[in-house]
């Protein structure tokens, strides 16, 4: 319920972040030419959050958000908010070459791959940015019995709302106006190893989730981070005295805004039911300096450290935080 309360109450923090990175992706796709539907492919097809519409609605969506600092300039909704993360995430797969499942031809991913860091004035390659994101928070480091424990049965799609079909239920608590509600969205549902799922109190959906280090690695891209998703855990490395706090070299504005998009692209993995609390935190955990795979066993993952409920604890108390204040 905290996650899609966030999307649908940003505090100003997130709102901030959103509508910065927004503004962004707005200048870079509005460049792209004859490519901005395709890049689009994802979000306009049948398993994206705007099915059916093109560009054109994308960049108003972006708009919106961009226009939504301060707060109540415009009306960006949680819609919006979800598809620019969503954005976000497909231009990560683009950027590590892992697209499946799109009507996009290979040159015109061999192009939006060139174009993208060109539009984002990128001073490194993409590979440059994407090898150490997959190495700390990719989904065969977070996860890596993933391959092992999951498998994707060709399956129906219907629409769905949120984990494990419940958004409706948690909208309805939230007094949230059917206008206004998240859409459903259509996936393949994942079959985990029945003695995973039982040995874990924390839902399971779709294992550890890699998507969210390429999705937080673009999100820093647009706000113009040097070294995207990994910078907190380079930096702790390099000054291994500040493990009790990975993020005090930062000013507190920086720090709020990582964990803004930390906490932002949580909300929208478990908000739209694409994964679970504990199959993002490692992802979270990584981005702000704190190695969850260092204290688990060989083939080990969040799950077995947090999954009998802490998961859910820390994710919900990193997403209320980034909530508007309650009147």
């Amino acid at each position: 319920m905290s996650a899609r309360d966030l999307l649908y109450n940003p505090g100003e923090a997130l709102r901030t972040e959103l509508g910065l990175a927004a503004g962004r992706a707005h200048d870079m796709i509005s460049g792209l030419g004859d490519l901005q539907d395709p890049l689009g492919g994802h979000l306009f097809g049948a398993e994206g959050l705007m099915p059916g519409q093109n560009a054109q609605a994308l960049l108003d969506a972006l708009k919106r958000l961009h226009n939504d600092i301060p707060p109540g300039r415009s009306n960006a909704t949680a819609k919006d908010r979800s598809i620019l993360i969503a954005l976000m995430g497909d231009i990560g797969s683009i950027l590590s070459d892992s697209t499946t499942g799109v009507e996009r031809t290979k040159d015109q991913d061999k192009q939006l791959k060139e174009l993208i860091p060109k539009r984002l004035n990128l001073a490194t390659s993409p590979e440059t940015i994407i090898a150490p994101t997959v190495a700390l928070g990719g989904s065969g480091t977070i996860g890596p019995a993933k391959k092992q424990e999951r498998i994707k049965p060709p399956n129906e799609q219907p629409p769905r709302t949120g984990i494990h079909n419940l958004g409706k239920e948690a909208d309805d608590q939230l007094g949230i106006a059917q206008s206004g509600r998240l859409l459903p969205s259509r996936w393949d549902v994942s079959q985990l190893k029945t003695e995973r799922v039982l040995q874990t109190t924390e839902p399971l959906v779709a294992h550890m989730s890699g998507t969210q280090a390429e999705t937080l690695a673009v999100w820093d891209m647009l706000r113009g981070e040097k070294t995207p998703y990994t910078g907190v855990m380079e930096n702790l490395r390099a000054q291994p005295q500040q493990a009790n706090d990975p993020m005090a070299h930062l000013p507190d504005d920086e720090r709020n805004a990582r964990y803004a998009r930390a906490a932002g692209t949580a909300a929208f993995l478990i908000s739209n039911g694409y994964h679970s609390a504990v199959e993002v935190l490692g992802g979270t955990l990584a981005y702000t300096g704190q190695d969850g795979q260092s204290v688990v066993g060989p083939g080990q993952d969040a799950a077995h450290l947090f999954g009998q409920g802490a998961a859910t604890e820390l994710v919900s108390e990193l997403m209320s935080k980034q909530r508007s204040p309650r009147t």
